[in-house]
């Protein structure tokens, strides 16, 4: 199994980059660049970016107390946040889905199929409230993750003294977590949620090192395990950072 499909998704960086655009902390410019470079060419509804972001505009209200931007992933040992048998939830793929919370309790579910050259976006609304999140806040998400780094960090070191194809395993970690990050997040996350989602991108890369790059399947059962601490990570990362831009636009 390939790993990256587990632990990363490029719309935890886009859901950020979202709620910043509908809370005017960054530009159109600057956001239409950022989508690019996490998903290559948009297409929606047979139109491009410009046209889900209007409509994301438009549905959005910016004054909910929850976020109004939130990322669901979802993998194994962790059901994704939407009503089962749903048009959104059978349209749902590894990469998840942003949800965009609307005014009257509405929702509306983003779910996007990335290819090679592209992401293809399609629209679903819910009439329904959506079964309720963790709600981890980032302390809670990233002690679990600082745990889970503990242990991966064994495991990385007991496999990688083995491999001459592979002599720096940790200069591995270094180099996927960096991919992980790219191209990075807007103005004004919070730190806390920035170290969050920082802790998953680096367990991220420690788990991607150790199956796919050593090769080494002796630790799936463990790191397997470390897949939903890192889906969840990144939901609250994304959510904090989403209220933190609703708090700074009301004071």
């Amino acid at each position: 199994m390939y790993t990256r499909a587990e632990v990363y998704s490029p719309l935890q960086n886009t859901a950020i980059w979202l709620a910043a655009w509908l809370y005017s902390v960054e530009s159109t410019d600057e956001t239409v660049a950022a989508l690019t470079d996490l998903g290559g060419r948009h297409s929606y509804g047979g139109q491009g970016l410009a046209a889900l972001l209007l409509d994301a505009r438009a549905s959005a209200d910016l004054s909910s107390h929850e976020p109004v931007v939130r990322l669901i992933l979802w993998g194994p040992g962790q059901a994704a946040g939407l009503h089962a048998g749903s048009a959104a939830a059978e349209a749902l793929g590894p990469a998840g889905a942003i949800v965009i919370k609307a005014a009257g309790g509405f929702s509306h579910v983003l779910v996007p199929r990335y290819w090679d050259d592209g992401v293809e976006w399609r629209w679903f609304e819910e009439k329904k409230r959506l079964p309720e999140p963790s709600w981890l806040s980032p302390g809670e998400a990233d002690s679990l993750l600082s745990r889970a780094t503990e242990q991966a960090a064994v495991l990385i070191e007991a496999a990688g003294g083995t491999r001459s194809d592979l002599p720096n395993p940790r200069l591995t970690v270094g180099t996927l977590a960096d991919f992980y990050d790219t191209p990075g997040l807007p103005r004004g996350v919070t730190p806390r949620a920035a170290k969050v989602l920082a802790r998953a991108d680096r367990v991220a890369a420690i788990v991607e090192t150790v199956t796919d790059r050593l090769g080494d399947h002796s630790y799936d059962p463990q790191l397997f395990a470390l897949w939903r601490h890192i889906r969840t990570a990144r939901m609250a990362g994304v959510a904090d950072a989403v209220q933190d831009y609703r708090r700074a636009s009301i004071s």
